[in-house]
């Protein structure tokens, strides 16, 4: 759920602290436009509610002993490292007018507990640098141009520099800067095979000699040449890739390359030379991935995707065409015999339904409600997770719920449970739904309608499972007087 900005939308990721990682969320309120930043905790994967605000990687940094700065072009705000907003203050000295078609040129950096950024203005490109925190800041004027598409200034390998990219312009490539003066002075330190369309540069925390371009097409290795100059080459990833991340502890191998691509994420456990997807639980649309104090993160237009213990492996989930995501009618099955009932946001399931794919038995029960596609409506967010048992062990039925922690739970359930055990397996993501309120009077917003969830109890009796999710919650009084359980609302949708 990220905002957008003017780098690269798919490269934008958390920002990393001392402690864990902070990610920016739009909940869902009344008008769909409720930003705020979560803390995840590294230790624990504990998710916190910091409360309003607005924070990536792109406009963001952590400094040691500061906290977290996040920049826009007219100030910043600092908050403690627990998520206390500590004040804001200006940071160019300049007035709104000599803002006007001003761009930040370069995202936060941090180094050696200094803060750099850049700016362009007034037909130049500036450097602004803090040593305090943000509290004072001193401007150099710089003598290369620094685009606003790109992750383009950084530390060099060892810490003790700035690097930068100067943009591609006109006729002229785009180059690899280095300055070792704060930014007051910069070298090309590239042969000229810096490659294009570079999104940003991530170097090798295992190998000080090793860095990798993030390109739109493919990874480049970059080491120095015998002259010292960076020589850039091409490696066995020819896709988009937006992120990098080196995952160590992976026994029995020491580590592992995670990128992020166009359709979801791959893993090398070879040093790059193959790649294999690690996208179980993700949906094939461009991701990028952070790996911080034990936690693999992925970031995608669906949300924030952890993967903890590296074990995902598996294809990404296919999604509708951007012409064919929207509204879609869930429809109802009841199974006589079973007594388990059924719903699908597919027409195609449905239709084989009907012609007998599922086996005898399963009628339509005439009602249905109308939700939304994945990545139909992006004011909502979220998917709901779709799971089944199985046959023998069982549990023969299905189960989906919106909530991140029952997702969260069964997933872990299903890794830690043989697969001769019965057991949930995941299956995807079945449509897109509102989360409700903690509001018994009005729990879903406004043009919106609850879905009321009840359990038949069958753990606790010994039988299988089976869950019915409607609109009409007077149609569980005759299952609740069975000694069905009415769970209350669990999410909600367009219309009934």
């Amino acid at each position: 759920m990220r905002d957008r900005a003017v780098l690269d939308l798919d490269a934008e990721g958390p920002v990393v602290t001392g402690d864990g990682v902070w990610l920016q969320h739009v909940f869902v309120g009344s008008d769909f436009r409720d930003r705020r930043i979560l803390r995840l905790l590294g230790q624990s994967g504990e998710l916190q509610n910091l409360g309003a605000g607005f924070v990536t990687d792109a406009s963001a940094v952590y400094v040691p002993d500061s906290g977290v700065l996040q920049f826009t072009l007219y100030g910043f705000a600092r908050w403690s490292i627990d998520g206390d907003l500590l004040g804001s203050d200006k940071w160019t000295g300049l007035d709104a007018l000599s803002l006007n078609n001003a761009g930040m040129a370069g995202p936060p950096v941090e180094l050696g507990g200094s803060v750099y950024i850049g700016l362009r203005a007034g037909g130049g490109w500036w450097i602004y640098h803090s040593v305090d925190g943000g509290n004072t800041w001193t401007r150099k004027n710089i003598n290369i141009r620094l685009g606003e598409d790109r992750y383009n200034l950084l530390p060099n390998p060892d810490g003790t520099a700035l690097w930068a990219i100067q943009s591609e312009f006109f006729e002229s490539p785009a180059s690899l800067w280095e300055s070792l003066d704060e930014g007051a002075t910069w070298y090309r330190i590239d042969d000229g095979s810096f490659p294009a369309q570079t999104v940003r540069i991530v170097h090798d925390p295992d190998h000080p000699d090793t860095s990798y371009a993030l390109t739109a097409r493919g990874l480049k290795l970059g080491r120095p040449d015998p002259q010292g100059r960076i020589h850039w080459q091409a490696t066995s990833m020819w896709r988009a890739v937006h992120g990098l991340a080196f995952v160590d502890r992976i026994p029995p191998l020491s580590r592992a390359l995670v990128i992020g691509t166009d359709t979801g994420v791959l893993v090398s456990v070879d040093e790059g030379k193959s790649w294999q997807p690690m996208a179980s639980g993700l949906l094939a649309i461009p991701h990028t991935v952070t790996w911080a104090h034990g936690l693999l993160v992925a970031t995608s237009e669906a949300g924030y995707f952890t993967c903890n213990t590296v074990d995902c492996a598996g294809a990404a989930q296919p999604v509708p065409a951007a012409e064919e995501r929207g509204p879609v009618t869930v429809t109802e099955f009841y199974h006589r015999d079973l007594d388990h009932y059924f719903m699908t946001a597919s027409a195609e399931e449905a239709a084989g339904i009907d012609a007998g794919a599922a086996g005898p038995g399963w009628a339509r029960t005439g009602q249905a409600f109308t939700a939304w596609s994945v990545l139909g409506n992006p004011a909502a967010g979220m998917n709901l997770c779709r799971f089944y048992g199985s046959m023998a062990p069982g549990p023969n039925s299905h189960f989906f719920t919106l909530s991140t922690g029952e997702c969260s739970q069964l997933l872990d359930l299903q890794q830690s449970t043989p697969a001769t055990e019965p057991r949930w397996n995941f299956e995807g993501y079945a449509f897109a739904a509102v989360p409700p309120a903690a509001d018994e009077l009005a729990p879903c917003p406004e043009a919106t309608v609850p879905v009321f969830r009840a359990y038949n109890g069958g753990f606790e009796r010994g039988e299988e499972s089976n869950h019915r999710y409607v609109t009409d919650r007077a149609l569980l009084g005759p299952l609740v007087a069975r000694g069905w359980v009415d769970e209350g609302v669990v999410f909600c949708v367009a219309g009934g």
